[in-house]
C-alpha cells in the first residue's frame, strides 16, 4: 500500500526500499467443517478481479514511486527524519571559503522535527559557526533552527542539557520540536529528552512484529515514539509505555494528544489503547500480571562504563530478572537493545548469553529470532538489539 525510502545502516547514501501496508483481503473460501464446500463456485473470475484490482492499484503506486526516485537529485537531506550532507556538496562548497568555516562543514547531521543537530561543534569563531548553521538552514527550508553539541550525552536519562548550543536561528527556550515519523508525530523536548531520528527503520521494524489484539509493553519510552508507532500504526489490543523522565514524559503525553487527532492514522481508537505511566521500571515492573505481555521492547539506558564488553555491569540483568516473568511463557516475544563494541559484532554472543541467563534464572527456554546492529554510540561502540522467543519451561 506505501512504498518509501529508508536510510540503510551501512554508510552514507544508501538506501533501503521499503514496500508495506494494511490492504488485504480476508475471507474463507471454503466451508470451515467441509473444504470441499467452496463458497465462490462459478465466481472465480469475479474473485480473481477482485484481487487483480488490488495488484494493479498498488502497482501503479510504486511505478510512481520508480519515476520519483529516478528524479531525485544526487544529494538527500532529509529521509524520515534522518539527515545526511555530503562534505563534496556544490551548495557548501562555496560557504566560507578560504576560511576556517569552509573546512568545519560537518560530514552529517541529524534533523528532528524544524531542528538540525550537529554532533559536534564547528570550528572557528561565532561567526564561522553561525555560517556553518546558516549554511545547512539554506539546504533545507523546513530546518530553523541549528545547534551542536558540546559535549557527550552522559547519564541515563541520555539528555543533551546545556550540551545543545544554537549556531543559526531563532533561539527558543526551552527547545521543543514536533517530529514526523511515517505519519505519526511526537513532541520533543531535545535539552532535556533523549530521541534519535536515526531509529526510524527500526521502530518501523518493530511495529511490522506486531499482530492483532497483541499487549505490548515499551520499557524506557523516552519521548514515546515507539509506542505512539505501536498504537497508530498496528492493531494491538493495548500499549503501555513506561518512562521516567518527567520531561520526557510530558512530551509522550502531547504526542498521544496529537495521535488521538491525527487524520493519517487509519487504526481505530489508536490513541485510547495507549496508557503512559511515569516512574522507575524497577518499581513498576514488580506491579504488572505475570505471563501477560505478547511483547515487550526494553530499549534499555546505557549506564556509562557499567555497560559494554569492556564493562563492569550486569548487562542489564537486574531489569531481565523483572522483564522476562511478565512476557507469555509460550509465544511471548522481548526485542532487548544492548551496547556491544565492533569485534562483537555481528553474533553478540555476550548479550545472547545474558539473555539466556535471565531465561534460566526464570525456569524458561527461549530462541533467538533476530539480531542486528541498530545504531552507533561511539566509535567502534554500537547499540545492538536482539529479539528471542519464550518456548516454555525449561525441562
Amino acid at each position: 500500500k506505501n512504498v518509501g525510502l529508508t536510510s540503510f545502516k551501512h554508510g552514507y547514501g544508501r538506501y533501503v526500499v521499503a514496500i508495506w501496508g494494511d490492504e488485504g483481503l480476508d475471507m474463507p473460501l471454503t466451508a470451515p467443517d467441509d473444504p470441499t464446500v467452496a463458497f465462490f463456485a462459478g465466481r472465480e473470475e469475479w474473485l480473481a478481479d477482485l484481487v487483480n484490482e488490488r495488484h494493479k492499484r498498488n502497482w501503479v503506486k510504486i511505478e510512481r514511486f520508480v519515476t520519483a526516485v529516478r528524479a531525485m537529485p544526487n544529494v538527500i537531506d532529509e529521509v524520515d527524519g534522518w539527515s545526511v550532507q555530503s562534505l563534496a556538496s556544490p551548495e557548501f562548497a562555496c560557504v566560507g571559503e578560504g576560511t576556517a568555516a569552509a573546512m568545519a562543514m560537518p560530514k552529517r547531521f541529524d534533523v528532528v522535527g524544524d531542528v538540525a543537530i550537529l554532533n559536534n561543534m564547528p570550528q572557528g569563531d561565532e561567526k564561522e559557526r553561525e555560517a556553518v548553521g546558516k549554511a545547512i538552514m539554506s539546504r533545507n527550508k523546513a530546518i530553523k533552527v541549528c545547534v551542536a553539541r558540546s559535549s557527550a550525552l552522559s547519564g541515563t536519562e541520555r539528555a543533551p542539557g546545556e550540551a545543545l548550543v544554537t549556531i543559526a536561528g531563532a533561539k527558543r527556550s526551552p527547545l521543543i520540536t514536533t517530529h514526523q515519523e511515517y505519519g505519526v508525530k511526537c513532541v520533543v523536548d531535545l535539552e532535556n529528552s533523549f530521541f534519535s531520528p536515526r531509529m526510524g527503520p527500526e521502530r518501523l521494524r518493530i511495529c511490522q512484529q506486531v499482530a492483532r489484539g497483541e499487549k505490548v509493553l515499551v520499557l524506557f519510552c523516552g519521548v514515546g515514539m515507539d509506542a505512539l508507532q505501536i498504537a497508530g500504526r498496528t492493531e494491538a489490543e493495548s500499549v503501555i509505555a513506561v518512562e521516567l523522565n518527567t520531561a520526557a514524559v510530558s512530551c509522550a503525553r502531547l504526542g498521544q494528544r496529537m495521535l488521538e487527532r491525527n487524520k493519517a492514522v487509519k487504526t481505530l481508537g489508536a490513541a485510547g489503547r495507549l496508557k503512559i505511566i511515569e516512574g522507575d521500571a524497577m518499581d513498576i515492573l514488580p506491579t504488572l500480571e505475570l505471563g501477560s505481555f505478547d511483547r515487550i521492547v526494553a530499549p534499555r539506558p546505557k549506564e556509562g562504563a557499567l555497560d559494554g564488553d569492556l564493562g563492569t555491569g550486569d548487562g542489564g540483568m537486574a531489569f531481565l530478572e523483572l522483564i522476562i516473568p511478565i512476557i507469555k511463557p509460550i509465544g511471548g516475544e522481548l526485542h532487548w537493545y544492548d551496547f556491544a563494541s565492533d569485534v562483537e559484532l555481528p553474533s553478540c554472543e555476550r548479550t545472547k548469553d545474558t539473555l539466556e541467563r535471565g531465561c534460566d534464572g526464570c525456569g524458561l527456554s527461549m530462541e533467538v529470532i533476530h539480531v542486528a546492529q541498530v545504531g552507533s554510540i561511539a566509535k567502534r561502540q554500537f547499540r545492538v538489539c536482539v529479539d528471542i522467543r519464550l518456548t516454555g519451561k525449561k525441562l
